[in-house]
């Protein structure tokens, strides 16, 4: 079988481990392209710290090599066209196999390294923008069992309102209240909207991103 040209399409054997298997299939198709400034690529094997299958964007090619930033690791880094692949982001994330974590930036199986987060009408399933690994440090610890009794006593009924944005809705009714907690302790705090709840979590609770974007937004008030 050695002397046959494989395709896209064709059915093969691992001859070596699964770990292997996946590399070849994950980028036959891409081996074949040239690789340009300003395209995306991704590692095919460790690169200086840099881990494989970490997508990059290529800065520079000379006859020197081939000089890619890579957005995870945020450093930049000169290899050469056998230690990266072509990729084509257009073909990353929903409805394809594979997809760009948006935290560690590794190309990973979409159903598989990434958690469900809904399904649509279709029976197509969306995936989390965070790989499951990623999401480990993401969620942190969950709301003790103690802490969850403690505040449901207080669960708001009829009138509440957010302690955050300050704005007074009917609960279960025009907004939905959670409950924050630290994911560092996994200590309660207080019942929030479901709104400033999102937004505390994009902003990773981090008071110095958060400041940022009190500096941001006084800059153009």
């Amino acid at each position: 079988m050695s002397n046959i040209t494989i395709k896209a399409g064709n059915y093969v054997v691992a001859t070596g481990t699964i770990t292997t298997y996946i590399c070849h299939i994950l980028f036959l198709t891409m081996s074949n392209i040239a690789i340009k400034a300003g395209n995306y690529v991704v590692a095919t094997g460790n690169i200086n710290g840099i881990l494989k299958r970490s997508v990059g964007l290529v800065a520079e090619v000379s006859r020197k090599g081939i000089t890619v930033y890579f957005i995870g690791e945020n450093k930049t880094v000169d290899t050469d066209s056998s230690h990266v692949a072509y990729l084509d982001i257009e073909k990353t994330g929903k409805p394809h196999k594979k997809k760009i974590c948006n935290i560690c930036h590794l190309l990973k199986d979409r159903l598989v390294e990434f958690a469900i987060n809904q399904t649509d009408a279709k029976g197509r399933k969306t995936t989390r923008p965070s790989c499951k690994e990623c999401r480990i440090d993401i969620d942190g610890k969950a709301l003790t069992t103690k802490e969850r009794k403690r505040l449901m006593v207080i669960k708001p009924k009829d009138i509440y309102t957010c302690p955050l944005c300050e704005k007074t809705s009917i609960a279960g009714v025009t907004a939905k209240f959670v409950i924050d907690h630290d994911h560092k302790t996994g200590a309660g705090r207080e019942w929030i909207c479901d709104s400033c709840n999102t937004g505390l979590g994009r902003f990773k609770e981090d008071p110095v991103l958060i400041q940022r974007l009190i500096d941001y937004i006084k800059k153009y008030y």
